[in-house]
């Protein structure tokens, strides 16, 4: 069982690595343009803390720790708000951190240490950072259904770790709990194995966090009122009635028509009530053609025309473009989101035509 010293400092030295490697790139790089970026800079920083205090043989050190997972939970959902677009407001903000501040203050006093972390007490740091990760996983299912039906442009790949990172913070918890009931209980005062296992853990968070990081895609522009309005709007998805159905029909016709020949799907950026606005339609009537009549979102509608615009790029013999310059030209931000959208309209993976038809090229 790796329980000793070597172990211990091993696994602090990759978290350091990881976390304040990647902290390090953030803070050259990002934090100035995002704030989701600041967010996640702060999260990299309270993991590192969590995998250094463990070394630090003192009463307050545990307690440290246990507060860190009481900042981590707001924290990482604040992170996902400010990801995916969601207007923040510094007043509200500062309610998430409130089960924090109240532990920080018991920290103060040496006594109630002992209390809490012989008690049943201990176990509430975990089982709060467990609720608030099931409420940022629910939020972000959520906020990417919508977001699909208003934005073309949406970090698909930092959203695919932060999934990972969630799941991997749960279970963190959750072997910090199991270690704290055996000492609660005091079954086994020698056994170290949950313990051993949740500072395993910590390095796992940190590379999850990291892979948000550095995966190279923009955050959302702030969602404005209007968009969250558009939101309510088109959220009902019921059949059409009889005499809509020709309308939804006509529409679309016209909006395929119009996309062919003015190409609005090379606006990196395009969204749902800019393209209601150059059609001269309500922007319900647009999700509801593509909806209805395209059987698609939003999202995949723009990017099914990003991704056949790739196509042709990779035909013309003239251009001479790697794959990689034919990813960035497509304007679909995100590398997963560009194969898969590439293979349900051709047939095949983009690295496969791409061979089969320019091989030489690449």
């Amino acid at each position: 069982m790796p329980t000793d010293p070597l172990y211990s400092y091993s696994i602090t030295l990759l978290v350091i690595l990881i976390t304040g490697g990647t902290a390090l790139l953030l803070s050259r790089q990002r934090i100035q343009a995002y704030r989701a970026s600041r967010l996640l800079t702060l999260l990299l920083l309270s993991v590192l803390l969590q995998a250094v205090l463990p070394l630090v043989k003192a009463p307050i050190a545990q307690s440290l720790m246990d507060g860190l997972l009481l900042a981590v939970a707001p924290l990482f959902l604040l992170h996902l708000r400010s990801l995916l677009g969601d207007w923040l407001s510094k007043g509200r903000d500062g309610y998430h951190f409130t089960a924090f501040a109240v532990w920080s203050v018991l920290s103060l006093f040496p006594a109630q240490l002992t209390v809490i972390q012989t008690s049943w007490y201990a176990l509430f740091p975990e089982l709060f950072l467990l609720i608030y990760l099931g409420g940022s996983y629910l939020y972000l299912q959520s906020r990417v259904e919508s977001l699909v039906q208003i934005r073309s442009r949406i970090p698909m790949g930092k959203i695919r770790w932060a999934k990972i990172s969630l799941i991997l913070l749960g279970l963190f918890a959750l072997f910090s709990a199991a270690a704290d009931v055996i000492t609660i209980r005091a079954v086994a005062e020698n056994d170290t194995l949950f313990f051993a296992l949740a500072q395993a853990m910590t390095v796992l968070v940190a590379i999850g966090l990291a892979g948000i990081g550095l995966t190279l895609e923009r955050p959302v522009v702030p969602v404005d009122l209007q968009e969250e309005a558009f939101l309510q709007l088109i959220a009902d998805r019921s059949d059409p009635e009889p005499e809509d159905i020709r309308e939804n029909a006509t529409l679309f016709k016209t909006l395929d028509a119009t996309m062919q020949s003015e190409k609005y799907f090379f606006d990196d950026d395009l969204r749902l009530n800019q393209l209601a606005e150059l059609m001269h339609k309500p922007p319900r009537a647009i999700s509801r053609a593509i909806h209805h009549v395209g059987g698609q979102t939003f999202f995949d509608y723009v990017n099914g025309y990003r991704a056949l615009s790739a196509q042709v790029l990779i035909d013309d013999p003239e251009k001479q473009l790697t794959l990689d310059e034919v990813h960035r030209a497509s304007n679909i931000e995100s590398r997963m989101v560009f194969n898969t959208t590439f293979k349900r309209l051709t047939g095949s993976a983009p690295t496969a035509y791409y061979k089969l038809n320019n091989g030489s090229k690449d």
